[in-house]
């Protein structure tokens, strides 16, 4: 089918790379442009426009982003490609270089209009990213995934020393509460038995509303808009867990209990040269009031290796941190330098085999941190959302193995009487519904 055949029938394919919140405003520019008559390209089938949501949080994730771009053009030759999202806000120059066309993420709110209506997007370096209105996001349940997604807060002003996201995202900003409550409520609608709540910086929601509002009087607001779904909160910054919230937390039975809550290190000097607001003994006693006050709670960390300065000693005090803390699971992450940011002019990074050696010890005590809170769940009663894959995930994160016949999408009571340590994964499993 020749371009002009494309565009005339409103062929138009939407990709995205990187976290939940490209996730989210990808699939709502999706439903936007179905909202004015333009198609879904087919598999197989050449789009007349092709929009990339790109990312750049690492190094290897812009590259990823650029060879996307690149893949995409190809299998839609003729095709208007857009790249937008936070690579082509960090190096928009790169994109336009290969004849790409840029959005800047102050304009993106409006792109299903510009796509539509046939405007032109302006040559040039972008806009600051928080110079244009809110960019909603949200994902209804599908076959792929069974739980919504609601994008309630963008941009972040923690400027880490190895992070870029606060010059690609812009400040902080937060959606309505009325907004997202009515957001919420059409997810419900759609089938969504859990909503996944993500923001790039969650904990910060509304500290930008006028008066200032915290994360509580939005869960309680989405909580009351319907009573179908449960809420699970994406990440969250220890200093941000508020006695208000394990309040909700502790009383709320729909407010999934599960907090992932970065770590990054263990040691005192690693955090303050990373720029992280939080000694290790802080970040211990509010993961572990949050576990004491609610049994059964799964809490997740993120960790990242290498980071210059990361010497043997300062590796010791994070695994001992680590070894010590009710943790359910790890995210760990070698250290890769990103241009633009402190971090990646700072000497004394320690050798990639020695990084990895660090990485592969956390990521085994990661395991069996996750196998130990698998086996403290057998024989407890459990709420799972059957997902696609046909697994189950338990209000606090456990997947569970399913015998045939629950619907994704549906949930199960159950308890289970064992753990299955073999697959990838580690799940629960020889589950008994209630």
């Amino acid at each position: 089918m020749r371009a002009s055949d494309r565009r005339a029938q409103g062929l138009y394919q939407v990709a995205s790379l990187g976290c939940k919140v490209n996730q989210a405003e990808a699939a709502s520019l999706r439903r936007d442009l179905a909202d004015r008559g333009l198609r879904p390209a087919r598999r197989g089938q050449a789009a007349a426009t092709v929009v990339l949501f790109t990312c750049t949080v690492t190094v290897a994730a812009a590259r990823q982003s650029r060879q996307a771009a690149r893949r995409l053009a190809r299998a839609h030759p003729g095709a208007q490609v857009i790249i937008t999202g936070c690579d082509a806000q960090a190096e928009p120059q790169v994109y336009a270089g290969e004849g790409f066309q840029v959005l800047g993420r102050s304009r993106l709110a409006r792109l299903a209009d510009i796509i539509a209506q046939g405007e032109s997007l302006p040559s040039g370096a972008p806009p600051p990213p928080d110079q244009g209105p809110f960019c909603q996001g949200w994902e209804t349940p599908g076959p792929r995934r069974t739980r919504g997604l609601l994008k309630v807060q963008d941009g972040c002003d923690a400027f880490c020393a190895y992070c870029i996201v606060p010059h690609t995202r812009g400040r902080p900003r937060s959606l309505a509460a009325e907004s997202a409550a009515a957001s919420f409520a059409s997810l419900a609608q759609a089938g969504a038995a859990e909503v996944v709540l993500t923001g790039i910086h969650l904990g910060r929601w509304g500290w930008d509303l006028q008066p200032r509002q915290e994360l509580g009087h939005l869960i309680r607001a989405l909580l009351a808009a319907h009573p179908g779904p449960r809420l699970r909160l994406s990440s969250l910054e220890s200093a941000e867990i508020t006695d208000d919230l394990l309040e909700i937390l502790v009383r709320e039975p729909r407010l999934c209990p599960h907090l992932h809550v970065p770590l990054q290190s263990g040691s005192d000097k690693v955090l303050q040269a990373m720029g992280r607001p939080y000694t290790a003994r802080q970040y211990a006693a509010k993961v572990s009031h949050a576990a004491a006050l609610l049994p059964g709670l799964c809490l997740g960390a993120d960790v990242l290796l290498g980071l210059p300065g990361e010497d043997q000693e300062a590796f010791q005090e994070t695994l001992d941190l680590v070894s010590a803390l009710p943790l359910a699971y790890l995210h760990v992450f070698p250290y890769s330098p990103r241009p633009g940011t402190p971090a990646a002019g700072l000497p004394g990074r320690p050798p990639a085999l020695e990084v990895r050696r660090r990485s592969q010890i956390l990521r085994e005590l990661g395991q069996a941190k996750r196998l130990e809170f698998l086996r403290s769940q057998v024989g407890r009663p459990l709420s799972a959302v059957v997902e696609g894959s046909g697994l189950g995930r338990t209000a606090n994160y456990c997947l569970v193995r399913l015998d045939p016949g629950p619907r994704p999408g549906q949930v199960v009571e159950l308890k289970a009487h064992a753990v299955d340590a073999a697959g990838r994964e580690p799940c629960l499993s020889q589950a008994v519904m209630l």
